[in-house]
């Protein structure tokens, strides 16, 4: 063989392993699929309006990982809904899975707060709370019925314990629509809903939040257990939306919360507790400003 046709024999070579190389980046890497858009198809609403991961991945994570809508992370976890755009006003289903930093979906979850998986949402502004329940099948996978009632962005978190550690993920849901947000109403100790009333009572330098609760001008001291309490707050703070949903002190007759280490700013507060066999949830704006 000559120089002349080994030269070209071997460009020739060179060209077909290039070709290879890129049709296999197709394959590995499927650009295109990655960035499409998610498609599929989610009560509980309040007018006014939480480290182990699984071992290994398999290939169906690997392909939910890969084709589900954008998700926002948190400590190595991430909620991966199957959409994050539903319509406003309308009752539609929603799906979601709790992934590690590799993509696998998280199977495993304890019961906390009587629960092994609790969903809040609540719309940008701080309006329209919901507080759900999802239940998982077998792939891990969770799923819900909500209605986000008007347009807007909503954020969804996801409170949850796995390994014996509290852990919070959230992701944005979107209603499509004309939206006008609402200002939050003034800083307020009282609120009323469904025929009750509700005083915070804060305390100059106490470390706990206390309400208390009265129908028709009288006490009502037979409150319900909800979720294994007799009641919860979750606290969320405007602008970032920083989360915490804390569980009632024991002992004292009023409802009592440990907040010593709130940082300054607004915050809206929902309170949910259960008496004449319903879950009423009163809200509350906040400020903090020490």
């Amino acid at each position: 063989m000559t120089a002349g046709v080994r030269v070209a024999a071997f460009a020739a070579l060179l060209a077909a392993i290039f070709a290879l190389a890129v049709l296999a980046g197709r394959v590995l890497d499927p650009a295109t699929d990655a960035e499409a858009p998610a498609h599929g198809a989610g009560s509980g609403m309040h007018e006014q309006p939480a480290h182990s991961a699984g071992s290994g991945m398999h290939a169906q994570d690997a392909q939910d990982a890969h084709h589900a809508a954008p998700a926002a992370a948190g400590d190595g976890l991430r909620l991966v809904a199957d959409r994050t755009t539903l319509p406003a006003g309308a009752a539609a289903t929603l799906t979601f899975r709790i992934v590690d930093a590799h993509g696998a979906t998280l199977r495993a979850f304890e019961t906390e707060q009587a629960r092994r998986m609790h969903l809040i949402v609540v719309r940008r502004d701080l309006r329209r709370f919901q507080h759900l329940h999802p239940t998982q099948d077998a792939s891990g996978a969770w799923t819900t019925r909500i209605t986000l009632p008007t347009a807007g962005v909503y954020h969804a978190f996801a409170d949850f314990q796995t390994a014996g550690v509290r852990q919070t993920v959230g992701a944005d849901l979107f209603a499509a629509g004309r939206f006008e947000p609402l200002e939050l109403p003034a800083a307020s100790t009282r609120a009323h809903v469904d025929g009750y009333d509700v005083t915070l009572r804060e305390r100059a330098g106490a470390s706990a939040l206390r309400f208390t609760v009265r129908r028709g001008g009288l006490p009502v001291n037979d409150l319900q257990r909800y979720l294994g309490a007799r009641g919860h707050l979750v606290m969320l703070r405007a602008g970032d939306l920083a989360y915490e949903h804390v569980h009632p002190l024991a002992g004292p007759a009023a409802l009592a919360f440990a907040t010593a280490d709130t940082a300054p700013g607004t915050y809206r507060l929902f309170l949910q507790f259960r008496h004449g066999d319903r879950v009423h949830t009163a809200a509350f704006t906040r400020e903090v400003t020490r």
